[in-house]
């Protein structure tokens, strides 16, 4: 019985681990780097992509056509992201969240900040 528990146990972290990169529909997020690529270079988010905040309303479309799924945008501080957010949202992007800075991008998300 504890055998089982255990397994059960491990399992479930095993789960949450791998669940914790996807959405909660399975679907891994579109999270995308608003700030400048030289930023970009000094560290961002695992999986993220860089469209920097100035140029996300001509570039978007190639990353996201879907305009009802959701993108998490994040920058320095939180200002960029939230312009960014802005624009996504004259675009009609239906779901559009600021995850406001790196670090709490990465907390929110639970993804490591790579280089």
């Amino acid at each position: 019985m504890k055998k089982i528990y255990f397994l059960l146990v491990a399992a479930g972290m095993v789960l949450g681990m791998a669940l914790s990169s996807f959405g909660a529909d399975g679907v891994k997020p579109l999270i995308i780097d608003v700030r400048t690529e030289a930023e970009w270079n000094n560290g961002h988010i695992k999986g993220a992509i860089l469209i920097p905040y100035d140029v996300i309303g001509e570039k978007i479309g190639t990353a996201a056509k879907d305009k009802s799924k959701r993108i998490y945008v994040y920058c320095r501080s939180g200002r960029r992201s939230k312009i960014a957010k802005e624009t996504l949202e004259k675009l009609s992007y239906k779901d559009v969240v600021n995850l406001g800075s790196l670090e709490d991008a990465a907390k929110t998300m639970k993804l490591k900040i790579v280089k």
